[in-house]
């Protein structure tokens, strides 16, 4: 579960710790296995059906993504998702466009629980969201989120075929603060090191732009804060 290849090969993935794991007992997602430490055992049979496998700290760390395992581990299957336009046409969601960086994946699922976005579409070419490091990052959210992935340019397409509000981050936007935002719609972020990729651009009327308050610093936010810059001030509006 360590590999992408035998996540898609198997259809799952692995959960770990307390706090997460008691996130994905408390979701829809489909659980196979959880192995636990005896102390934690009765509080993690109490929050599900599927009887915990108890197991040693030895063990515990031989199957553990994390340098210092957390007392449960789970393996969950991945859910079987797709990108449905009517779903989302009254919310505001987020595409994500060549994510590599799984940390950055799982912070920005977990930003945009928090803001109360509940759809992320990814590129094929963004990274992995059961990747071990992007679940973590998500802190559970990622149980509460619709995660599909998704050709963005067909996605982007029937967008501005209903007239759908459609931005995109990118250097040459309009300043993000002076400009009107709708309450639904999607908004589309780039790699961390190019940007929203030119063939979507070319698709993308309305581009926002974080502005710098300050000289001499790099020309462009890591993509997981740009995320929740914008994602704020859609939701101040």
């Amino acid at each position: 579960m360590k590999q992408k290849k035998f996540r898609t090969e198997h259809q799952q993935f692995v959960v770990e710790g307390v706090k997460v794991v008691k996130e994905l007992l408390a979701s829809p997602y489909k659980v196979d296995a959880v192995y636990v430490l005896g102390e934690v055992a009765d509080e993690i049979a109490a929050l599900s059906s599927l009887a915990p496998i108890i197991i040693t700290e030895q063990q515990l760390q031989k199957i553990s993504n994390l340098e210092t395992p957390n007392k449960v581990l789970a393996v969950a299957s991945i859910p079987q998702s797709s990108f449905s336009f009517p779903q989302v046409k009254n919310k505001l969601s987020l595409a994500l466009d060549t994510i590599n960086d799984p940390g950055n994946l799982g912070t920005i699922i977990r930003t945009a629980a928090w803001f109360g976005i509940d759809t992320i579409i990814c590129s094929p070419n963004t990274t992995d969201a059961w990747n071990p490091k992007a679940v973590q990052a998500t802190m559970g959210a990622l149980f509460r989120t619709n995660v599909v992935y998704a050709d963005l340019k067909t996605v982007v397409e029937e967008y501005n075929s209903t007239q759908t509000p459609v931005y995109a981050t990118a250097l040459d936007g309009t300043d993000i603060y002076k400009i009107t935002l709708s309450q639904n719609g999607l908004i589309v972020i780039g790699s961390e090191s190019h940007g929203v990729s030119p063939e979507l651009l070319a698709l993308i009327d309305t581009k926002l732009h974080i502005p710098s308050f300050s000289s001499g610093v790099a020309e462009s936010l890591n993509a997981a804060v740009a995320a929740g810059v914008v994602c704020s001030e859609f939701r101040r509006r």
